[in-house]
């Protein structure tokens, strides 16, 4: 009965910080509340082994805290402390850190807490292969540092059970570094197949969108200029690159809208429609 008393007061201490951080007072009074309340060590010293439902709950505390600043200012101040304390509480929740590493890197724009937070990965699981895995995608792709990137895509491939994927990167990354839209698409495609976790899933098939907009674009520009140079002017519409047989069809944009011309240059209409740009590399 105890031990059910005590892991009540913990839910409650919980869930009051969770309310305090609904409240959106200013980032000052959040960031000074965050300061009491009590580290990963600390809870899991007080909840006498009943660690699973606490972290089952800081997870989904976790997950909404995330949905809750997506959707309106993309700032996550306490994302690093929400998931130190969940990895904390459950050091078996490998995706805690797979997908925190890169909900760090991506949106938080905190690359040194990815860092910190994949690192308690590595050596509280040093048979995971996964945890490496992300820490390599996350140097290779967004902090460019393709020297720790191979380092960690060949640990990857060593750890039992690997699959293919790290081996396959680690040999890439050996002889060329990350610089056309082709390398970088084949990754996060490796990314969205090898992953069973549907967040990582939703940020990858993100990038694979925007890096084949890009690419689309980039390729529609090229005819446009060809088109130029043949006939002396610029194409009125896209469908002119199809008539005159430049292009076969005009590719179908990955976001459900379309190409279009715009100052003489292929456009998407998702951005016109407020498409928020991501940094492909």
């Amino acid at each position: 009965m105890k031990k059910f008393i005590i892991l009540l007061l913990l839910v409650i201490l919980i869930a009051n910080f969770a309310y305090r951080i609904d409240l959106r007072k200013s980032p000052d009074e959040l960031v000074g509340e965050l300061m009491y309340f009590p580290s990963g060590v600390a809870l899991k010293a007080l909840s006498i082994g009943l660690y699973a439902p606490l972290a089952d709950l800081v997870w989904l505390r976790f997950i909404q805290y995330y949905g809750e600043h997506r959707l309106t200012n993309r700032k996550y101040e306490f994302m690093y402390h929400i998931l130190d304390i969940l990895t904390t509480l459950d050091s078996r929740f490998i995706y805690a850190y797979t997908l925190g590493g890169l909900m760090l890197t991506h949106d938080a724009k905190k690359p040194e807490q990815a860092r910190m937070l994949m690192q308690k990965g590595m050596r509280a699981h040093p048979e995971e292969w996964r945890t490496p895995f992300i820490y390599a995608f996350i140097h290779y792709v967004f902090l460019r540092e393709y020297t720790v990137a191979q380092t960690y895509f060949r640990l990857a491939a060593l750890k039992p059970n690997a699959p293919d994927i790290p081996k396959r990167w680690a040999a890439f990354t050996v002889y060329k570094k990350i610089g056309d839209l082709k390398t970088g698409l084949a990754l996060w495609i490796d990314l969205y197949n090898s992953s069973e976790n549907p967040e990582e899933r939703e940020i990858a098939e993100m990038y694979i969108q925007g890096i084949k907009m890009k690419m689309d674009i980039e390729s529609l520009d090229r005819k446009i200029e060809e088109f130029i140079e043949r006939f002396g002017r610029g194409p009125i519409e896209l469908q002119e690159l199809v008539t005159y047989g430049l292009i076969d069809s005009i590719p179908p944009e990955p976001h459900g809208e379309k190409y279009i011309i715009r100052k003489g240059k292929a456009f998407s209409t998702w951005k016109i429609k407020g498409g928020r740009l991501i940094p492909i590399f």
